[in-house]
């Protein structure tokens, strides 16, 4: 399976609120991110889960004036743009696909049915 079509796996994201925040989500989110930890849920063996898991952990996500892209070694290899809506960031992929993130000053944890990954600040 490749990369690209994990994605939108990566990224279905939590839906819940983003934790309170003296500079806003919208000011948190607006940065580079390195993946740094991917946790499977049990949806893949083992075998199957550590190829993806070491192309995950090279992923970087950026988010910039209400896009992201994603790139990995320099490469953009996803895009698509972002809204803070309420408490919440709102992510809508390439296809459509909308999602919510969770955000703090530390992490940007996303969450799909296969993986849960959490992303720090490059």
């Amino acid at each position: 399976m490749k990369l690209r079509n994990l994605l939108p796996l990566l990224l279905l994201a939590v839906l819940m609120p983003v934790a309170g925040c003296k500079k806003g989500p919208d000011k948190l989110i607006a940065k580079t991110w390195k993946v740094t930890t991917v946790m499977s849920k049990g949806t893949f063996d083992e075998a199957t889960f550590q190829p993806l898991k070491d192309q995950l952990m090279k992923v970087e996500m950026t988010f910039k004036d209400n896009k992201y892209s994603i790139s990995v070694d320099g490469n953009v290899i996803e895009t698509g743009t972002y809204a803070v809506e309420g408490s919440k960031i709102v992510v809508t992929t390439e296809e459509g696909m909308k999602m919510d993130a969770v955000v703090t000053k530390e992490t940007l944890t996303l969450d799909n049915p296969d993986f849960m990954t959490t992303l720090q600040p490059k």
